[in-house]
Protein backbone atom coordinates (compact mmCIF):
# COMPACT_ATOMS: atom_id res chain seq x y z
CA UNK A 1 0.00 0.00 0.00
CA UNK A 2 2.85 2.39 0.90
CA UNK A 3 4.40 1.61 -2.40
CA UNK A 4 1.06 2.20 -4.00
CA UNK A 5 0.77 5.59 -2.30
CA UNK A 6 4.18 6.52 -3.67
CA UNK A 7 6.17 6.57 -0.37
CA UNK A 8 8.84 4.11 0.62
CA UNK A 9 10.52 3.65 3.96
CA UNK A 10 13.56 5.44 2.78
CA UNK A 11 11.57 8.47 1.78
CA UNK A 12 9.83 8.56 5.13
CA UNK A 13 13.10 8.47 6.96
CA UNK A 14 14.49 11.28 4.84
CA UNK A 15 11.48 13.46 5.52
CA UNK A 16 11.76 12.84 9.23
CA UNK A 17 15.40 13.82 9.26
CA UNK A 18 14.61 17.02 7.43
CA UNK A 19 11.84 17.83 9.91
CA UNK A 20 14.24 17.33 12.83
CA UNK A 21 16.75 19.71 11.26
CA UNK A 22 14.10 22.34 10.65
CA UNK A 23 12.87 22.08 14.22
CA UNK A 24 16.41 22.43 15.55
CA UNK A 25 16.82 25.69 13.63
CA UNK A 26 13.41 27.09 14.66
CA UNK A 27 13.36 26.19 18.37
CA UNK A 28 15.88 28.86 19.43
CA UNK A 29 13.94 31.55 17.57
CA UNK A 30 10.72 30.53 19.20
CA UNK A 31 12.35 30.54 22.63
CA UNK A 32 13.68 34.05 22.05
CA UNK A 33 10.26 35.27 20.97
CA UNK A 34 8.66 33.68 24.02
CA UNK A 35 11.21 35.13 26.43
CA UNK A 36 10.91 38.64 24.95
CA UNK A 37 7.15 38.41 25.13
CA UNK A 38 7.26 37.31 28.77
CA UNK A 39 9.73 40.11 29.60
CA UNK A 40 7.56 42.72 27.99
CA UNK A 41 4.52 41.40 29.81
CA UNK A 42 6.36 41.43 33.15
CA UNK A 43 7.58 44.97 32.51
CA UNK A 44 4.05 46.07 31.72
CA UNK A 45 2.73 44.52 34.92
CA UNK A 46 5.48 46.00 37.04
CA UNK A 47 4.92 49.39 35.53
CA UNK A 48 1.20 49.29 36.04
CA UNK A 49 1.25 48.19 39.69
CA UNK A 50 2.54 50.61 42.43
CA UNK A 51 4.69 49.37 45.32
CA UNK A 52 6.09 46.48 43.32
CA UNK A 53 9.58 45.21 42.85
CA UNK A 54 10.26 48.03 40.37
CA UNK A 55 9.64 50.59 43.11
CA UNK A 56 11.84 48.69 45.54
CA UNK A 57 14.61 48.39 42.97
CA UNK A 58 14.26 52.10 42.14
CA UNK A 59 14.39 52.97 45.81
CA UNK A 60 17.48 50.83 46.31
CA UNK A 61 19.39 52.35 43.44
CA UNK A 62 18.05 55.80 44.32
CA UNK A 63 19.73 55.59 47.73
CA UNK A 64 22.99 54.88 45.97
CA UNK A 65 22.75 57.45 43.18
CA UNK A 66 20.85 60.34 44.83
CA UNK A 67 23.91 61.64 46.80
CA UNK A 68 26.02 61.35 43.68
CA UNK A 69 23.36 63.16 41.68
CA UNK A 70 23.18 65.89 44.33
CA UNK A 71 26.95 66.36 44.29
CA UNK A 72 26.98 66.50 40.51
CA UNK A 73 24.13 69.00 40.49
CA UNK A 74 25.93 71.20 43.03
CA UNK A 75 29.07 71.00 40.94
CA UNK A 76 27.15 71.98 37.83
CA UNK A 77 25.51 74.88 39.73
CA UNK A 78 28.89 76.02 41.08
CA UNK A 79 30.43 75.97 37.63
CA UNK A 80 27.44 77.86 36.28
CA UNK A 81 27.73 80.48 39.04
CA UNK A 82 31.47 80.82 38.38
CA UNK A 83 31.00 81.52 34.69
CA UNK A 84 28.12 83.86 35.52
CA UNK A 85 30.37 85.72 37.98
CA UNK A 86 33.13 85.92 35.38
CA UNK A 87 30.70 87.37 32.85
CA UNK A 88 29.26 89.79 35.41
CA UNK A 89 32.80 90.87 36.39
CA UNK A 90 33.70 91.49 32.77
CA UNK A 91 30.50 93.45 32.23
CA UNK A 92 31.19 95.42 35.43
CA UNK A 93 34.72 96.31 34.29
CA UNK A 94 33.35 97.50 30.98
CA UNK A 95 30.72 99.58 32.77
CA UNK A 96 33.31 101.03 35.19
CA UNK A 97 35.51 101.97 32.24
CA UNK A 98 32.56 103.66 30.55
CA UNK A 99 31.70 105.53 33.77
CA UNK A 100 35.32 106.67 34.18
CA UNK A 101 35.27 108.03 30.65
CA UNK A 102 31.96 109.76 31.37
CA UNK A 103 33.35 111.27 34.59
CA UNK A 104 36.41 112.51 32.69
CA UNK A 105 34.20 114.09 30.05
CA UNK A 106 32.03 115.77 32.70
CA UNK A 107 35.12 117.10 34.50
CA UNK A 108 36.38 118.58 31.25
CA UNK A 109 33.00 120.16 30.62
CA UNK A 110 32.93 121.55 34.17
CA UNK A 111 36.42 123.00 33.72
CA UNK A 112 35.42 124.54 30.40
CA UNK A 113 32.25 125.96 31.92
CA UNK A 114 34.21 127.38 34.85
CA UNK A 115 36.55 129.09 32.43
CA UNK A 116 33.54 130.49 30.58
CA UNK A 117 31.99 131.68 33.84
CA UNK A 118 35.30 133.28 34.83
CA UNK A 119 35.58 135.00 31.47
CA UNK A 120 31.97 136.19 31.78
CA UNK A 121 32.58 137.55 35.29
CA UNK A 122 35.67 139.38 34.08
CA UNK A 123 33.76 140.92 31.19
CA UNK A 124 30.93 141.90 33.52
CA UNK A 125 33.43 143.39 35.96
CA UNK A 126 35.11 145.32 33.19
CA UNK A 127 31.69 146.60 32.09
CA UNK A 128 30.90 147.72 35.64
CA UNK A 129 34.26 149.46 35.89
CA UNK A 130 33.71 151.17 32.55
CA UNK A 131 30.32 152.33 33.77
CA UNK A 132 31.71 153.60 37.05
CA UNK A 133 34.77 155.25 35.54
CA UNK A 134 33.15 156.35 32.31
CA UNK A 135 35.52 159.29 31.85
CA UNK A 136 38.59 157.05 32.10
CA UNK A 137 40.20 154.24 30.10
CA UNK A 138 40.23 150.90 31.92
CA UNK A 139 43.01 148.40 31.12
CA UNK A 140 42.77 144.88 32.49
CA UNK A 141 45.96 143.04 33.44
CA UNK A 142 46.98 139.68 34.85
CA UNK A 143 49.05 139.68 38.04
CA UNK A 144 52.36 138.03 37.15
CA UNK A 145 53.76 137.93 40.68
CA UNK A 146 52.99 139.25 44.10
CA UNK A 147 55.33 141.16 46.38
CA UNK A 148 58.34 139.08 47.39
CA UNK A 149 60.52 140.07 50.31
CA UNK A 150 62.49 143.26 50.86
CA UNK A 151 64.24 143.59 47.53
CA UNK A 152 61.40 142.43 45.27
CA UNK A 153 58.53 144.17 47.03
CA UNK A 154 56.67 145.45 43.99
CA UNK A 155 53.87 143.62 42.23
CA UNK A 156 54.28 142.98 38.51
CA UNK A 157 51.33 142.98 36.09
CA UNK A 158 51.07 142.08 32.41
CA UNK A 159 50.36 145.57 31.05
CA UNK A 160 53.14 147.75 29.68
CA UNK A 161 53.87 150.40 27.13
CA UNK A 162 52.65 148.19 24.28
CA UNK A 163 49.26 148.11 26.07
CA UNK A 164 49.14 151.88 26.48
CA UNK A 165 50.38 151.90 30.08
CA UNK A 166 53.37 154.21 30.27
CA UNK A 167 54.26 155.30 33.81
CA UNK A 168 57.38 156.57 35.46
CA UNK A 169 58.71 159.72 37.03
CA UNK A 170 55.75 161.95 37.85
CA UNK A 171 53.30 159.86 35.83
CA UNK A 172 51.34 157.16 37.63
CA UNK A 173 47.96 155.47 37.41
CA UNK A 174 45.67 153.99 40.06
CA UNK A 175 45.16 150.22 40.11
CA UNK A 176 41.95 148.61 41.39
CA UNK A 177 40.58 145.08 41.65
CA UNK A 178 37.44 143.67 40.04
CA UNK A 179 35.28 145.21 42.79
CA UNK A 180 36.81 148.68 42.23
CA UNK A 181 38.71 148.43 45.53
CA UNK A 182 42.06 150.22 45.62
CA UNK A 183 45.10 147.97 45.08
CA UNK A 184 47.82 150.56 44.59
CA UNK A 185 49.38 152.59 41.77
CA UNK A 186 51.68 152.01 38.81
CA UNK A 187 55.28 152.61 39.86
CA UNK A 188 56.98 152.13 36.50
CA UNK A 189 56.26 150.62 33.10
CA UNK A 190 58.28 148.41 30.78
CA UNK A 191 57.54 147.16 27.29
CA UNK A 192 55.10 144.38 28.21
CA UNK A 193 54.67 144.74 31.97
CA UNK A 194 54.49 147.26 34.79
CA UNK A 195 55.40 147.37 38.46
CA UNK A 196 52.73 148.21 41.01
CA UNK A 197 53.34 149.62 44.46
CA UNK A 198 50.55 148.25 46.62
CA UNK A 199 48.39 149.87 49.24
CA UNK A 200 50.22 147.85 51.92
CA UNK A 201 53.69 149.04 50.88
CA UNK A 202 55.31 151.44 53.36
CA UNK A 203 56.15 153.85 50.51
CA UNK A 204 52.52 154.15 49.40
CA UNK A 205 50.17 156.92 50.49
CA UNK A 206 46.87 158.34 49.29
CA UNK A 207 44.56 161.14 50.40
CA UNK A 208 41.37 159.69 51.90
CA UNK A 209 38.17 160.50 53.72
CA UNK A 210 35.35 158.76 55.52
CA UNK A 211 32.68 157.72 53.04
CA UNK A 212 29.89 160.28 53.11
CA UNK A 213 32.07 163.00 54.69
CA UNK A 214 33.66 165.54 52.35
CA UNK A 215 35.24 168.17 54.60
CA UNK A 216 37.90 166.27 56.53
CA UNK A 217 40.61 164.44 54.65
CA UNK A 218 43.57 162.47 55.97
CA UNK A 219 46.28 160.13 54.75
CA UNK A 220 46.16 156.36 54.32
CA UNK A 221 49.55 154.71 53.94
CA UNK A 222 51.35 151.44 54.21
CA UNK A 223 53.04 150.50 57.46
CA UNK A 224 55.97 148.12 57.84
CA UNK A 225 54.57 146.45 60.97
CA UNK A 226 50.97 146.24 59.77
CA UNK A 227 51.94 145.01 56.30
CA UNK A 228 52.52 141.46 57.48
CA UNK A 229 48.98 141.42 58.90
CA UNK A 230 47.44 142.66 55.66
CA UNK A 231 46.54 146.02 57.21
CA UNK A 232 47.41 149.66 56.57
CA UNK A 233 47.36 152.88 58.58
CA UNK A 234 45.26 156.05 58.45
CA UNK A 235 47.01 158.99 60.10
CA UNK A 236 47.15 162.80 60.15
CA UNK A 237 43.55 162.76 61.40
CA UNK A 238 42.91 165.89 63.47
CA UNK A 239 41.44 165.21 66.88
CA UNK A 240 37.71 165.86 66.77
CA UNK A 241 37.20 164.42 63.30
CA UNK A 242 34.40 161.87 63.73
CA UNK A 243 35.99 158.50 62.95
CA UNK A 244 35.01 155.20 64.49
CA UNK A 245 35.44 151.49 64.04
CA UNK A 246 33.38 150.29 61.08
CA UNK A 247 33.67 153.49 59.06
CA UNK A 248 34.28 153.01 55.35
CA UNK A 249 37.30 154.82 53.89
CA UNK A 250 37.47 156.02 50.27
CA UNK A 251 39.83 158.18 48.24
CA UNK A 252 39.25 161.92 48.53
CA UNK A 253 40.29 162.82 44.97
CA UNK A 254 43.05 165.16 46.14
CA UNK A 255 46.55 164.72 44.77
CA UNK A 256 45.71 164.34 41.10
CA UNK A 257 46.27 160.57 40.72
CA UNK A 258 43.32 158.84 42.37
CA UNK A 259 39.72 159.73 41.47
CA UNK A 260 37.38 160.46 44.33
CA UNK A 261 35.33 157.67 45.84
CA UNK A 262 37.53 154.60 45.20
CA UNK A 263 36.94 152.20 48.13
CA UNK A 264 40.01 151.69 50.31
CA UNK A 265 38.84 149.70 53.32
CA UNK A 266 37.25 149.69 56.76
CA UNK A 267 38.49 151.09 60.07
CA UNK A 268 39.08 148.22 62.51
CA UNK A 269 40.86 150.13 65.27
CA UNK A 270 41.04 153.76 66.44
CA UNK A 271 44.08 154.95 68.39
CA UNK A 272 43.72 158.18 70.38
CA UNK A 273 46.13 160.97 69.60
CA UNK A 274 49.03 161.92 71.82
CA UNK A 275 50.55 165.29 72.39
CA UNK A 276 50.21 166.19 68.70
CA UNK A 277 46.42 165.92 69.00
CA UNK A 278 46.28 163.53 66.03
CA UNK A 279 44.31 160.28 65.75
CA UNK A 280 45.48 157.21 63.90
CA UNK A 281 43.36 154.31 62.67
CA UNK A 282 44.12 150.79 61.52
CA UNK A 283 42.41 150.04 58.21
CA UNK A 284 41.62 146.64 56.68
CA UNK A 285 41.76 146.96 52.87
CA UNK A 286 38.81 145.86 50.76
CA UNK A 287 41.15 144.31 48.20
CA UNK A 288 42.06 140.69 48.88
CA UNK A 289 45.82 140.66 48.35
CA UNK A 290 46.01 136.93 49.10
CA UNK A 291 43.85 136.10 46.07
CA UNK A 292 44.67 138.82 43.59
CA UNK A 293 44.87 137.46 40.06
CA UNK A 294 43.49 140.22 37.90
CA UNK A 295 43.65 144.02 38.26
CA UNK A 296 42.56 147.08 36.30
CA UNK A 297 44.56 150.20 35.52
CA UNK A 298 42.62 153.49 35.41
CA UNK A 299 43.98 156.08 32.98
CA UNK A 300 42.79 159.49 31.90
CA UNK A 301 41.57 159.40 28.32
CA UNK A 302 44.22 161.85 27.16
CA UNK A 303 46.95 159.54 28.54
CA UNK A 304 45.60 156.32 26.99
CA UNK A 305 46.77 155.24 23.56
Amino acid sequence: MREAAGYSNADTFTLFERFKKVMKRRVPRIMVIVLVTVALLAAFILTALPGTTRSRIGDFFGQLFDPLTTVCQKGIDAVGRYFTAVKDSRDLKIRVSELEEEIGRLKREIAENQEKVKAYDELKTALNLLTRFENMTVRGAVVLNEEMGTYFDLMRIKAGRTHGVSAGGNTSYPVVDRNSALVGRIHSSEVNSSKVISLLHEAFSVSARVEGAYHSTFRVRGDLELRGKGLCLADNIPEGVPVKVGDRIVTSGEGGIFPSGIPIGEIVEVQSGGSDKMVTCVVRPDADFDDLQYVFVLMENDHAS
